[in-house]
């Protein structure tokens, strides 16, 4: 039997014992979440000389790049917007996990990846020379605000945090919820922004597969309800999944054991789908990415039809409590588990597929305080916050130029499938699949800015202000990093002087972020 250390559970724990005064520490800057965009957040602040307070949930910085997402995603970006902080990072991390200290001819247009556990290490140096101090197990309780600022964060265990502005850097947009500042969860339809990719879509075809068990039933997997009208809006965001990495190395490999509780049921879907033939190999069921040293990282395949998300599981996440988001978190990991020991071991897979996956174990070296398990779930998109202005497929697509711009984005237009329902008694449907060829945009300041009305000390550069389409362009842990790096400079001029996020000097931001070297203009051949 395998114990898993839950960190949510753990930070929970920890706020129950906190040993901290009830007392308020003051900082110029706080920083909420430590994902890749908190992270250069904070180090962009402490640089240009503000006091600053980094605060994560769980016990480990990184966010998804230090579980389980190990590549600079170059193939469907273009890597010449990059720079500053980021490009430091995913250099830095590419470097010692090949065991190199340089790269004679460097050319980040080649695909940079490394492994979870190097990342997390090339984090902690970077904030550690920048003196940036980390409180791990922080969980909000709570936000006072005072004529439309936010005075104070206070989170479980009685610690509270005062600060002249925060940074909200969460996957999920908590600290910006608690503040009062507009937002939307879910996909909007097609008609609320004009945007012919919006709403519920049928990239895919019905599948020839009943989605019903002998008793009428439906499967595991699919989705109560009649297939909702193509177009419309919907409450699902983009799935999630556990992103792990799996080794074929037998000194680094750590047995794939039965689950807990495990139920082959959860995967009748997916035998039917190989008995069918639609399915035959271990990479039609999991995207497998070479990573060094016998590794693989181990994704929800875009294009499956079945696959490693749980349609629906996503869509409480964003406003759940920390004890509900751990449940589903335990949902994936199970099912998860569970899919890997299926694939491996159950008489119905074909023997070509056991075989293959019984090559795979997870890896020692990574995650060894959490069974060799990620920490974190692949959060795609949850919360995203409705500011003065939204971006939306048009700023994606046409228009592509901003005079506030402060980062130029360049990922396709991604969504992984969403839902899946029964398309009637002999055939099931996938929906939500997005995936066409952008081209680079400007992401303006205001994206990442609340409602002056709603909080004037507030930055948002994760959860940015934009449609569901515009969001699967922006949702890249390169452009997060960026437009952290940026926020960090805009809460020390808006501090330095004495103005309103919303009012910062743009042409002083700007000139910080070129200094930086950010690209702030989109490369001429990028038609």
């Amino acid at each position: 039997m395998r114990h898993f250390h839950h960190p949510i559970i753990a930070a929970l724990f920890l706020a129950a014992v906190s040993i901290h005064s009830h007392g308020a520490e003051s900082y110029d800057v706080v920083i909420y979440g430590g994902t890749p965009g908190g992270i250069t957040a904070a180090i962009s602040a402490a640089r240009e000389g503000a006091s600053v307070v980094l605060l994560e949930q769980t016990r480990h910085v990184g966010g998804l790049s230090t579980s389980g997402l190990n590549r600079d995603e170059s193939e469907h970006m273009d890597t010449r917007t990059f720079g500053g902080l980021s490009e430091r990072f995913l250099l830095a991390a590419h470097l010692r996990t090949r065991g190199w200290t340089e790269l004679k001819h460097p050319d980040k247009r080649h695909l940079r990846t490394w492994h979870s556990h190097v990342a997390e290490k090339v984090f902690l140096e970077m904030l550690h020379e920048a003196k940036v101090p980390v409180r791990f197990a922080q969980l909000l309780d709570g936000v006072t605000k005072t004529d439309g600022r936010i005075t104070q964060l206070t989170v479980r265990g009685g610690t509270s945090y005062r600060a002249k502005v925060f940074i909200d850097a969460t996957y999920e947009g908590d600290l910006m919820a608690a503040a009062g500042v507009s937002y939307t969860v879910g996909r909007e339809a097609r008609d609320t922004y004009g945007e012919s990719l919006g709403g519920v879509r049928y990239l895919d075809k019905p599948i020839k597969i009943s989605p019903y068990d002998e008793d009428g039933k439906l499967l595991p997997g699919i989705m109560p309800g009649s297939p909702p009208r193509e177009f419309s809006a919907s409450p699902h965001p983009i799935c999630y999944n556990i992103r792990l990495n799996l080794t074929t190395d037998p000194d680094n490999s750590v047995e794939i054991e039965k689950p807990d509780h495990y139920d082959s049921k959860q995967y009748e879907l997916l035998v039917r789908n190989l008995e069918s033939g639609a399915l035959k190999t271990v990479g039609n069921v999991l995207a497998l990415y070479g990573l060094p040293g016998a590794k693989r990282e181990c994704n929800n395949k875009q294009a499956a039809i079945v696959s490693m998300s749980m349609p629906g599981e996503q869509t409480a996440w964003a406003e759940a409590s920390f004890e509900e988001r751990e449940k589903i978190h335990q949902k994936y990991r199970d099912y998860t588990h569970g899919l890997l020991w299926f694939l491996k071991t159950d008489p119905r897979v074909p023997e070509a597929v056991r075989k293959d996956m019984a090559r795979y174990g997870l890896c020692k070296d990574e995650w060894a305080d959490n069974g060799h398990w990620p920490y974190y779930l692949y959060i795609r998109a949850a919360r995203r916050m409705q500011g003065a202005t939204i971006m939306t497929q048009a700023d994606i697509t046409e228009t592509r130029d901003k005079k506030d711009v402060i980062h130029i984005g360049s990922h396709f237009i991604d969504s992984h499938h969403v839902a899946r329902y029964a398309f009637d008694k002999d055939h099931f449907i996938n929906e939500g699949r997005i995936w066409e060829k952008g081209k680079n945009f400007a992401i303006p300041y205001r994206a990442i800015t609340p409602k002056k009305d709603e909080c004037k000390n507030l930055l948002v550069p994760v959860c940015v202000s934009s449609s569901a389409v515009a969001f699967c362009a922006i949702r890249l842990e390169p452009t997060w990093m960026h437009l952290g790096e940026v926020a960090g400079m805009a809460a020390s001029i808006a501090i330095n002087d004495r103005v309103n996020v919303q009012d910062v000097d743009m042409h002083q931001l700007q000139k910080k972020i070129l200094k930086a070297g950010m690209p702030l203009k989109r490369p001429i051949s990028d038609e």
